[in-house]
């Protein structure tokens, strides 16, 4: 969630509280009838791999099945009502599409960019990023390392994709040059 005006950030912290307070469980969460309820003056970008849409678009990848199909798009239409569009008429509800090395997001990308052009949904493109620079990643292991508990040697631990760190404007041209109305999105 993004704040677009001054309205838009009360509510964004109002959520930010009330997903510590009423809806913390391991970590902070928020239910759909308090995103209805506090989401005016906000932009909602979803399709990353923690999204609602992100995991239904997974289980539609593996499946093929229509009903899954069909549970997407719903998910999908809720959050562009919810959302909506703000007083320029502009829309606050944006599909996220990501291009790492994680398979999953590769596996779902084509469903999401189906599911826009379907709903006629803005696009837009990031990158999961976890370290500044490409040549943080060594650094950025080794505090994963001691945070849990782990050598650097061990091959059975978690390794973050070495790509996630902050890309150039010219980087995610690169990524992204077959959607340029993405990249404009984005901006």
């Amino acid at each position: 969630l993004l704040a677009e005006n001054q309205q838009g950030w009360a509510n964004l912290m109002r959520l930010n509280s009330d997903a510590y307070l009423n809806g913390f469980y391991h970590k902070p969460r928020m239910d759909a009838e308090t995103l209805e309820d506090w989401g005016d003056g906000l932009i909602a970008i979803n399709g990353h791999l923690g999204s609602s849409l992100a995991s239904l678009a997974l289980r539609y990848h593996h499946s093929k099945e229509s009903s899954d199909w069909d549970a997407l798009v719903e998910e999908a239409k809720w959050h562009a009502e919810t959302f909506g569009v703000n007083a320029d008429g502009e829309p606050c509800f944006f599909i996220e599409l990501q291009r790492h090395s994680v398979q999953d997001q590769l596996d779902i990308n084509p469903h999401l960019i189906k599911l826009a052009q379907e709903l006629n949904l803005p696009l837009v493109c990031d990158n999961d990023a976890h370290f500044l620079r490409a040549e943080d990643w060594d650094a950025h292991d080794t505090l994963c390392c001691i945070s849990m508990n782990k050598e650097k040697q061990d091959q059975g631990r978690f390794h973050y994709p070495k790509e996630l760190y902050v890309k150039s404007p010219e980087e995610m041209q690169k990524a992204f040059e077959d959607l340029p109305e993405a990249l404009e999105n984005t901006s």
